[in-house]
Formats: C-alpha cells, sequence, structure tokens
C-alpha cells in the first residue's frame, strides 16, 4: 500500500506549525523577485496536496507594493506562541494557494 510521506515543520519557537504532504522542498518557489521574500506555494485546491495548518490568520491584510508597482494584499498567518508571520494568503476568500515563508518553518523529526 502506498503511503505519502507526511513532514510536520514547527516554528522558530518551536510550536508545531504545519503537516504536510508532500515536504515543503518538493513545492515549487513563489519567484522572490515578484514580491521581494522568498516563498513556497502550497496548492489549496490539489488532491496531491494535503495539509493542516496549525497558525492564526490575521483577519486584515497588509498592503505590499510589489516590485512592477502592483499592490497585493496579504493576508498573515502567525504562530500562536509567538506570533511570528509563517504564510500567508493573497484573496480573502477561497484562496487558490498558500504561501509559507521560506525561513519561518523548520522541519520536525517525526516518528
Amino acid at each position: 500500500m502506498y503511503r505519502p510521506e507526511v513532514a510536520a515543520y514547527k516554528c522558530r519557537c518551536a510550536e508545531f506549525i504545519l503537516a504536510i504532504t508532500p515536504p515543503l522542498p518538493n513545492l515549487p518557489h513563489r519567484d522572490p523577485s515578484i514580491c521581494g521574500v522568498p516563498s513556497l506555494v502550497i496548492p489549496r485546491k490539489d488532491a496531491q496536496c494535503v495539509f493542516s495548518m496549525r497558525a492564526e490568520r490575521d483577519r486584515k491584510p497588509i498592503r505590499l507594493t510589489l516590485k512592477d508597482g502592483k499592490v497585493e494584499r496579504w493576508f498573515l498567518y502567525r504562530c500562536p506562541r509567538c506570533d511570528l508571520a509563517v504564510a500567508y494568503d493573497t484573496a480573502d476568500k477561497d484562496a487558490a494557494y498558500t504561501y509559507t515563508l521560506e525561513s519561518a518553518l523548520l522541519k520536525m523529526d517525526v516518528d
């Protein structure tokens, strides 16, 4: 029987944040030249990618001006323990993708 690899990730403060299949290094990168921040793309509507995130989503977005002059709204996900931003969405509802901030999460060893 095939069992996909489930990877677990924690915040820098050691709080459990994310369980996902496939592991983050297997996901595509969002081009940092677009938004200036290295991010990994989690597709929300892909049956091959299943995840559970234990982070609190901000109710109000922050507005970022991208390098091309366009404005993008980010709804940040924050660690419930230390309030570090660990991920973001760019849509109010039904976002197609969630982006994890590449340096915010650390892989956990799971037995």
